[in-house]
């Protein structure tokens, strides 16, 4: 890829501006606040576009850095590039409210999509953090107290874990680190509300127990109760006893009245009989009645009569005397009847109350019955209860996390290896090269940093000075960029060169113009651009 062409309509402090570029190697000189960082932002927003930040780092983005004050709607540029033998037309608008993109083969005037990924496959898979770290490259910068080369110690160990510094292996694992601890106090929440639930269920299970007891309590004296009034023998022996003692004397005097009339009559009777007979039997066979026939027959019939009237009388007095007696056995019965009249209606109402204590008796027991299934109901739940599906689920995510950054680090481990033998090998090539042959080879190494072989002993990078330490950055950041990318992008030097003196700079110079591929350096010197026409390069 050689970009030919930019034109900023408004960017930063650009506005209006045309620049033309060619293949090979160029300097675009300046003095400072001339626009070079300016220019250098804008081919990173024209190649990657230009996000705007959220909340407070919004303000500080490159985004509102770089957006017009006075017209924000021409906020947009064009870059014309070639690739694979074709010409480009890469078009954006920036602005908020007009944001635009479109990518145009000037050849035949066909459309790309940048949003489906045209534009990606023709920058060869690069991504803006994997230029930001290989072809975009400005100076070393350590941070405040820490030593430049500790700072390039920590660049090229994040660089080989990371396959070539695309992504921040510590950030990465410090992101995975607040995730999982944010992810923990959840589930400690969880698990409170969890633990907050099950006490509510065994203090519900413990309220339906002392329910449940206290109604067996009660069943028990309901069913006391009961039985209490299910036995009334004493009463029935009271209530028999008083009948007899009204009723046997009446039924002895009835007995009395009337027997003697009765038992005469009945003799009379039988005596008159037995005569009459008798005298029939002995009557004389003469014809005729005479007077002892007469008497004889006579007599005898008037004893039966009286003895019939006696009978008579007798059972006539005996009705009387019975129903006499009847009607004062009940004169006499009734007092006893009026007593034992309220005995009757306690009867009725030990049958009232017996039903009444057995439907309470039931009533208790469906209660009771009830409490016990919502009981075993609330068992079955607190067994259940012992893990929510949300806590399932978070302790899920925990044991995802820890594999994730297991899995980065062990991932990071062989990238490491792989990334640390081939940059390295190259790498020290191109620094064997840009120092004539002064330093044979680079090594980088987890435990003693970063370390340079000139051909007696290894020296580490700490006891080297700040012009080979930059060296040494340069020619990782230049291995990285040939074995990762797929397709030649134009290396972009952003004032690399300040520590560098002529003859490491013109030895740079010389190996970047050997490479065959677009260059394009940012400087507020001239020396560069001299010692290129030195190398007859431009």
């Amino acid at each position: 890829m050689v970009i030919t062409e930019l034109y900023i309509r408004n960017f930063g402090k650009l506005t209006e501006r045309h620049f033309y570029l060619r293949d090979g190697v160029q300097v675009i000189s300046g003095e400072n606040e001339y626009g070079k960082t300016t220019l250098h932002a804008f081919i990173r927003a024209m190649l990657f576009g230009l996000e705007r930040g959220h909340g407070r780092a919004a303000s500080k983005d490159d985004f509102s850095r770089y957006e017009p004050w006075d017209d924000p709607g021409s906020y947009a540029g064009v870059m014309r590039f070639t690739c694979g033998g074709r010409s480009f037309r890469l078009e954006r608008n920036f602005a908020r409210q007009t944001k635009q993109v479109s990518l145009v083969c000037e050849d035949d005037g066909e459309e790309l999509s940048v949003e489906h990924g045209d534009l990606q496959m023709l920058l060869g898979g690069m991504t803006a953090e994997l230029f930001d770290n290989t072809v975009s490259i400005g100076q070393l910068k350590a941070a405040p107290g820490q030593e430049l080369s500790d700072a390039l110690a920590n660049y090229a160990a994040n660089y080989y874990e990371t396959g070539g510094g695309e992504y921040d292996l510590s950030k990465a694992l410090k992101s995975l680190d607040e995730k999982k601890r944010a992810v923990r106090r959840e589930l400690r929440d969880e698990e409170a509300a969890g633990e907050t639930e099950r006490k509510k269920l065994l203090q519900k299970s413990r309220y339906l127990e002392e329910d449940i007891r206290r109604l067996d309590a009660e069943y028990k004296e309901k069913e006391r109760m009961l039985r209490g009034l299910s036995v009334p023998e004493q009463t029935d022996v009271r209530e028999k006893t008083a009948q007899r003692e009204v009723i046997e004397p009446a039924v002895g005097n009835c007995k009395g009245q009337g027997g003697g009339f009765i038992i005469g009559g009945v003799a009379g009777m039988c005596a008159g009989i037995l005569l009459l007979l008798w005298s029939l039997w002995n009557r004389p066979g003469t014809g005729g009645l005479s007077a002892v026939t007469i008497l004889t027959v006579l007599v005898p019939v008037m004893i039966t009569v009286a003895g019939i009237f006696l009978l008579a009388a007798g059972c006539v007095r005996k009705f009387k005397s019975c129903r006499n007696r009847s009607a004062a056995v009940e004169e006499r019965r009734r007092p006893v009847e009026r007593t034992e009249k309220p005995g009757s209606s306690n009867e009725d109402r030990n049958v009232e109350e017996q039903k009444r204590l057995k439907w309470e008796l039931e009533r208790i027991r469906s209660e009771i019955r009830e409490k016990e299934i919502r009981c075993e109901n609330i068992g079955e739940q607190y067994a259940e209860s012992g893990k929510s599906d949300r806590q399932l689920r978070l302790e899920e995510q925990c044991r995802a996390l820890d594999l994730a950054a297991e899995e980065l680090q062990k991932a990071a481990q062989v990238t490491a290896g792989s990334m640390e033998r081939s940059v390295s090998r190259r790498a020290s090539e191109i620094f064997s090269a840009i120092t004539d042959g002064k330093y044979r080879s680079l090594e980088t190494d987890r435990q003693r940093g970063i370390t340079v072989w000139d051909g007696e002993r290894r020296i580490p990078a700490d006891r080297l000075s700040r012009g080979t330490v930059e060296q040494i950055y340069f020619c990782i950041r230049m291995a990285a960029a040939e074995i990762l990318t797929e397709e030649p992008v134009p290396v972009i030097l952003d004032d690399v060169f300040a520590f560098y003196d002529d003859k490491r700079l013109e030895s740079v110079l010389k190996w970047l113009s050997e490479q065959g591929k677009q260059v394009i350096i940012f400087t507020c010197h001239s020396r560069e651009e001299e010692l290129l026409r030195g190398l007859t390069v431009i």
